[in-house]
């Protein structure tokens, strides 16, 4: 490139500087938004998987009631593809927390000779093994029951009487998710400590790992055949298995949503990127309508379409180099920001923020490459104009000599504004960036909406799942009790007003002549799955079905699956299905007639009471009690559950866990909102870009039309009725893409409330309209409008006819 050349864009670069800063601004911030986005997203994927590898989880579990002890081991770790073996186990208590509440308390026990080289821990404070007065807690346990290292407490377990208990300790178990989240606390203790507590020292619980010399596999096939091989070499030993667990192998149990999150935030990232390009490109676009005449000029002295193709390509590749190098360290920051906030929240320990090199590398090759190839277009139809066309150059498209349509019928109302008029033919010069600015702006506030909207059907659901739940209080009891016992009991207490009795039992998916495997996770929630008796005509839950219908009074073999139990049980369940469970132990064949909407339970299997009798054998006896107050607020459901409690306790019956409704819907709200966030975050970022997008369009209209500004200011129109011809387009522009950006927000909201839910929940979100959303954007886009018009504007104002004489 010759030195006049490389003159010529340093001078354009003066002359534009606004506009090269907008540039500038536009792709490093969508360069900070990709950058932060994918750094955020390694950051999670990565530590995520050394968190949870850290824990040395187990890749199954087997349940032997009658106990473990050194020949089990033995004969475990000889067996072929197990690399490690060990004996644990656990029970669901419950801990008193300041003003007497009783909260559950999952209690994870080992032998205090353990040396726990398998599903394990760190320590962060005290030291192991607690001493059999003592426990330790997971630490996001801490802020959940109010409690420090030190505190004494009453801890009750399902065979014994509460027991004061000290906490001596301290530790972080990345294989659990957050107490808040799951409304459980989590804690470590010994066998000693389960003696003064009241049960049984026996460890039912042999956890083995998987895999090939020294490294676990991620195999679940392979890892069921070595459990169900164990478990038939123990069984010839007299030892047998009464259920198998294989949870996914070597992914965390909220691995789902943070996968989710990851590509929400690459999707919203690539969509910025673009938004920006195109931006560069328009801007660029009318940085060339501006130097027509000089381009003439050029190709009359001899210049080539290629030379000054390649001296626009030169500035655009400035520009975006310029813009990436600003964005890189603010992404990578905001990357690690994003990483803290979603290790907080999964209960991760991010053990290095460190951003993988790739994650630059797509950074600066999609802050360069991107705007180069999006910016070809304009730059290509530019650099071909040819003297003629810049001679005949007038600033207006060559059809726009007479206002046609209802431009004309607007020119001849009465007593409408001659500004309206103007504005609204002004838009429709340059029909192609018209169609492009308010595209722009449609896509980043489609985006916006869009993301409000689908952070308002995570709360839809969460509200829609409470909402077909008519009972106040949630009582889930250790073991069976006879049913007209508990309804005496209970409907008897004062604040009462209703009260339903179901049953509740684990079941597996039976596999012939094998021990049934489950795919529930240690802590006895994620990838359960529970059959729940209850009356066909239940008066406390009304399910939105999904497929076929909800029970009979007198169906028999009849079962409702929730949405869960496809996806996680058994794949492919459809209306019609015969499924076989095993419940108790025995196999029981059901008919699918129903599958449910099921939002913030596990996977569930509904079958009316009476057929719960017949598949269990145990008749009259319930573990779960719905319950509904005379009151609704969270103190008074809060005194009655505190009634109810003592009430049972008095009357011997083991609580596992109590809670007011108010909290499961905590515990949900807990569980989106890191989605929601992050959905309203990245909406944002897409708003401010296409608002750049308009400011690039009205400075560029003012260019174009120096010569109409400064004969307006010659016969006698003011700077400021100028400027209110530039700032109404404007604000016809951004209330054009309002309406655009609404129709966009349809559909895109229904495509992403659907693939965010599939993916966190096995659920589409409800299709929920933010009116909120609408108006923040409407607001922000009509308000950008007005500033992003207001500097061309204020520069259309100032124009003379000197000005105009000189653009000719």
């Amino acid at each position: 490139m010759t030195k006049l050349r490389l003159r010529k864009l340093v001078r354009d670069v003066v002359v534009a500087r606004v506009r090269v800063a907008m540039m500038i601004v536009a792709i490093a911030l969508s360069i900070v938004a990709v950058g932060g986005f994918l750094g955020a997203r390694a950051i999670l994927a990565r530590e995520v998987v050394k968190n949870y590898a850290e824990t040395k989880p187990a890749s199954a579990t087997l349940v032997i009631p009658a106990g473990i002890d050194l020949d089990v081991l033995r004969v475990a770790r000889a067996q072929p593809g197990v690399i490690d073996a060990a004996a644990r186990g656990s029970v669901l208590s419950r801990v008193q927390v300041r003003g007497g509440r009783w909260l559950p308390l999952l209690l994870f026990i080992s032998d205090p000779a353990d040396q726990r080289r398998i599903v394990t821990n760190r320590l962060e404070r005290g030291s192991w093994p607690p001493p059999p007065s003592g426990f330790m807690l997971e630490r996001t346990a801490l802020s959940f029951l109010g409690v420090q290292p030190g505190d004494r407490m009453l801890v009750q377990t399902p065979s014994g009487q509460p027991a004061e208990m000290t906490l001596t300790g301290v530790v972080h178990d990345g294989s659990l998710a957050p107490a808040e989240q799951e409304r459980v606390a989590y804690g470590f203790a010994t066998t000693d400590a389960l003696v003064r507590l009241g049960e049984s020292a026996a460890l039912t619980e042999l956890k083995i790992v998987v895999g090939t010399a020294a490294n676990p596999t991620g195999n679940q096939a392979y890892v069921e055949r070595v459990a169900e091989q164990l478990g038939g070499t123990l069984a010839s030993r007299g030892r047998p298995v009464i259920s198998i667990q294989v949870p996914p192998p070597l992914r965390h149990p909220h691995q789902g949503q943070m996968d989710t999150v990851g590509f929400l935030m690459m999707t919203f990232g690539v969509v910025a990127l673009l938004l920006s390009s195109i931006l560069v490109a328009t801007m660029l676009g009318g940085m060339l309508a501006g130097q027509i005449r000089q381009i003439g000029a050029m190709k009359a002295v001899g210049a080539r379409s290629g030379q000054l193709l390649g001296m626009y390509l030169l500035l655009t590749a400035a520009i975006a180099i310029v813009a990436t190098l600003i964005a890189v360290i603010p992404g990578a920051l905001i990357g690690r920001l994003m990483a803290t906030a979603g290790g907080r929240m999964l209960n991760l320990d991010l053990m290095s923020k460190a951003i993988p090199p790739w994650v630059f590398v797509v950074e600066v090759i999609g802050g360069i490459a991107v705007p180069l190839l999006v910016a070809l277009v304009p730059l290509m139809r530019g650099s071909r104009i040819t003297v003629r066309q810049a001679i005949d150059d007038h600033g207006v498209s060559g059809g726009a000599v007479k206002p046609p349509g209802a431009r004309a019928r607007l020119a001849r109302l009465r007593g409408v504004d001659r500004s309206l008029v103007m504005a609204v033919r002004n838009m429709a010069r340059r029909r192609g960036r018209l169609a492009l600015t308010v595209g722009l702006l449609a896509v980043a506030g489609g985006m916006f909406e869009t993301g409000f909207n689908t952070a308002a059907g995570w709360t839809g659901m969460v509200n829609e799942s409470v909402a077909v739940r008519k009972y106040d209080l949630d009582v889930r009891l250790n073991e069976q009790q006879p049913v007209e016992r508990l309804l005496q009991m209970v409907a008897a207490v004062p604040g009462v007003r209703s009260v339903e009795a179901w049953g509740a039992q684990p079941v597996t998916v039976t596999k012939p002549e094998l021990v049934d495997v489950a795919h529930v996770y240690p802590d006895d929630a994620h990838g359960s799955f529970t059959l729940i008796g209850l009356p066909a005509n239940s008066s406390v839950i009304s399910l939105p079905l999904l497929a076929g219908r909800w029970l009979r009074p007198n169906d028999s073999d009849a079962v409702v699956v929730n949405n869960l139990v496809g996806p996680l049980q058994i794949p492919g369940v459809k209306i019609g299905d015969q499924i076989t469970l095993s419940v108790a132990g025995k196999a029981r064949a059901l008919r699918v007639v129903g599958i449910a909407s099921d939002f913030g339970v596990q996977s569930a299997a509904y079958v009316t009471d009476s057929e719960y009798v017949h598949l269990t054998g145990k008749p009259g006896l319930a573990r779960i009690l719905r319950i509904g107050t005379e009151q609704h607020d969270l103190s008074s459901r809060i005194r009655t559950l505190a009634a109810v409690e003592q009430v049972l306790s008095q009357n011997r019956i083991s609580m596992a866990l109590t809670l007011p409704i108010d909290e499961l819907q905590s515990a949900l709200d807990r569980h989106v909102i890191v989605l929601a966030d992050a959905l309203i975050a990245m909406s944002l970022v897409l708003a401010v870009v296409g608002l750049l997008g308009l400011a690039s369009t009205m400075s560029t209209n003012v260019t174009e039309r120096t010569r109409e500004f400064g004969i307006l200011n010659t016969i006698g129109a003011t700077p400021a009725h100028i400027r209110r011809i530039v700032v109404t387009e404007g604000l016809f522009i951004g209330a054009a893409s309002v309406v655009a950006a609404t129709l966009l927000a349809l559909p895109a909201t229904a495509a992403l409330g659907r693939y965010v839910g599939t993916q966190a929940f096995h659920l589409p979100l409800p299709y929920t309209w933010s009116v909120p959303a609408v108006g923040l954007w409407a607001v922000a886009a009509l308000a950008g409008a007005a500033g992003a018009s207001a500097a061309a504007a204020r520069r259309a104002g100032r124009l003379t006819i000197r000005a105009a004489l000189d653009s000719l």
